[in-house]
């Protein structure tokens, strides 16, 4: 079987074929259609990108609305920004 690359490599080698995840794929179906719809042409590295990212907000969208996810107060947060060696 050919070695694949997942969808969010940073940089592609086209000569091998790559794996979406689901979500990844879905989203990269349709930004093929919406810029084929919009006429500009299309640009595979970019629906890639796009893809990528817009199924990175869909799990993170669920995450917040599943309570997956970890607030802080005002005080917390200064807190923890003033507690970091940031040079």
């Amino acid at each position: 079987m050919a070695e694949t690359q997942i969808a969010d490599s940073y940089e592609i080698d086209e000569t091998k074929p790559i794996t979406f995840a689901p979500r990844e794929w879905y989203f990269f179906k349709e930004e093929i259609k919406n810029q084929i719809a919009a006429g500009e042409g299309v640009d595979i590295l970019k629906a890639l990108h796009n893809a990528r990212y817009y199924a990175m907000l869909d799990r993170s969208s669920k995450q917040i609305a599943e309570g997956k996810v970890v607030t802080f107060t005002d005080e917390e947060w200064e807190a923890f920004a003033n507690a970091q060696d940031i040079h």
